[in-house]
C-alpha cells in the first residue's frame, strides 16, 4: 500500500567510501500544524476587518476534488504508519548541524549562470552534434579515468557526455580545490539547455540501446520558485521537444514524470503530453512528506498547500515486450522526509527498478540536480547535490 523511503541512505548506495552528510533530511517539526481551539481563559484578541470570502477558481474547485480522490489512500496510509515508522527517526528531535557545507556551498559553481554565459559569448552558437559516416549524430564523451580529474575547464563542461566507467570506485571532477564534485560508479552526465543539448541526449541513449527507466522532474512555472529564484521554471510545451521515442526505442520504457499539484499540469501531462509521446498514464502515485516525528509537514486538508506531490508513470501505448511487462499498481504512496534543500526529490531508484524486467536496465533522470551510480544524468545543473561539501568520507573502509 505504500513504501517509506529512507533518502539518506538511498543517496548514500555505491559510493564507498561516501556518503551523504547526515541532517538532509532533518526536517523534524511541520511547517505549519492546523489552528487548534483557543483556551477559555486565553486573552481576546483585536478582531480583524475579514476580508468579503472570494468565489473559488475553477483550478482551486479542481484542486480540492483531486484532493479528494487522494485523500482516503492518504488517511489510510497515515493510520498505518505509526507501526513501521523506524525508530531512529523518531529520535531525531532537533535537525542535525551541518558544520561544513554552508562556506563550501556558497563556492560551489553557479552551472545554469555559467552554461548561459558560454551560449551568449559565443553569439548563441548551435551545440548541434554532426552526423557521421553511419548518419548517425557523434556526441562528444571524455572518459573520467583518474581518481582526481582537474583537466576540465569549466566553460567546457557542457555538450558533453562525462562518464565514470569504474565499477566500484567513485571519481572526483574538481575545477578548483573549492568546486570539487563527486561522480558515482558507472554514472554518466550530459549537462545542457533544452534547446542545444536534446539531440545529443537521444543520440546517447539510443547508442546504449535506448532507455528502460525515464524519470524527470520539469522545473513547472511556479510564482514562489520565480520569487525566490531557487531555480528556473520552463514552459510546459517546452517538453513536447523531447526526443521521447529516440530514447526508448522499441523498449517497454516506464517513464515517470514530477508533477505539482496544479491539476492543469497533471492533466497536460495525461492528456497532451504522454499522447505525444505515444504513452499511456498506467499509474499515479503520491509523494507523502513527513517529519521525522512521523506528521505531515502540512495538514493533510491544508488549503495552503499540500503534504504531498504526485508523480504521473507512463508506458508506450503498443510495445513488443508486453508479454513481459510487470505490472503497476494504479495508485501507491511513497513516504519520506523531505530534503531541507529546495526541491529535492526522494531517490526512486531502488522501487521503480522493481518492475523493470532486466538486470543491467539503462535508468535515465532528466532535469537531474544529482548523480546516482548506473544511471545517466542530463540538465543544466546535474552536479549540484554532487559537491563534495554534501558528503563525508568514511576513513576506516577506506583503509581497508
Amino acid at each position: 500500500m505504500f513504501d517509506i523511503i529512507d533518502s539518506e541512505k538511498g543517496f548514500s548506495k555505491g559510493i564507498t567510501p561516501y556518503r551523504l552528510i547526515q541532517g538532509e533530511f532533518d526536517v523534524c517539526q511541520p511547517y505549519f500544524r492546523a489552528k487548534k481551539e483557543e483556551k477559555l481563559d486565553a486573552p481576546v484578541a483585536k478582531k480583524r476587518r475579514k476580508n468579503k470570502p472570494k468565489n473559488p477558481s475553477n483550478a482551486d474547485v479542481d484542486t480540492q476534488k483531486r484532493h479528494q480522490e487522494l485523500r482516503p489512500q492518504l488517511i489510510a496510509c497515515l493510520e498505518q504508519l505509526p507501526e513501521k515508522w523506524p525508530a531512529e527517526w523518531k529520535a531525531r528531535i532537533t535537525p542535525t548541524i551541518i558544520a561544513s557545507s554552508v562556506d563550501n556551498e556558497a563556492q560551489a559553481v553557479d552551472f545554469p549562470s555559467i552554461q548561459q554565459m558560454v551560449e551568449t559569448a559565443q553569439d548563441k552558437f548551435s551545440f548541434n552534434t554532426s552526423l557521421d559516416a553511419d548518419n548517425e549524430r557523434h556526441v562528444p564523451e571524455f572518459e573520467l579515468k583518474l581518481p582526481i580529474t582537474t583537466e576540465i575547464d569549466i566553460f567546457s563542461i557542457f555538450n558533453t557526455v562525462y562518464i565514470n566507467r569504474s565499477l566500484t570506485d567513485v571519481k572526483l571532477l574538481q575545477f578548483t580545490p573549492s568546486a570539487t564534485y563527486l561522480i558515482p560508479p558507472k554514472s554518466s552526465f550530459l549537462m545542457g539547455s533544452m534547446q542545444n543539448s536534446l539531440d545529443q541526449l537521444g543520440a546517447h541513449i539510443s547508442k546504449l540501446g535506448g532507455a528502460d527507466l525515464i524519470v524527470m522532474d520539469p522545473p513547472w512555472p511556479n510564482k514562489s520558485v520565480q520569487r525566490s529564484s531557487h531555480y528556473e521554471t520552463q514552459d510546459i510545451y517546452d517538453l513536447y521537444s523531447i526526443p521521447i521515442q529516440p530514447m526508448i526505442a522499441n523498449k517497454d520504457t516506464i517513464i515517470a514524470v514530477w508533477v505539482t499539484n496544479k491539476p492543469k499540469f497533471r492533466n497536460f501531462i495525461i492528456n497532451k503530453l504522454f499522447p505525444s509521446w505515444k504513452l499511456e498514464c498506467i499509474s499515479e502515485w503520491v509523494w507523502l512528506k513527513m517529519t521525522t516525528q512521523g506528521e505531515c509537514i502540512f495538514p493533510v486538508d491544508s488549503e495552503h498547500k499540500k503534504p504531498y506531490e504526485q508523480l504521473i508513470i507512463g508506458r508506450p501505448i503498443a510495445s513488443s515486450d508486453m508479454s513481459n511487462r510487470i505490472s503497476m499498481p494504479e495508485s501507491h504512496v511513497i513516504v519520506s522526509m523531505p530534503s531541507t534543500r529546495h526541491s529535492r526529490k526522494p531517490p526512486l531508484h531502488d522501487i521503480l527498478n522493481a518492475y523493470l524486467n532486466k538486470k543491467d536496465p539503462v535508468c535515465v533522470e532528466m532535469f537531474s540536480r544529482c548523480l546516482y551510480p548506473g544511471w545517466v544524468s542530463w540538465g543544466n545543473e546535474c552536479l549540484k547535490f554532487q559537491h563534495l561539501s554534501f558528503f563525508d568520507k568514511d576513513s576506516v573502509k577506506e583503509s581497508k
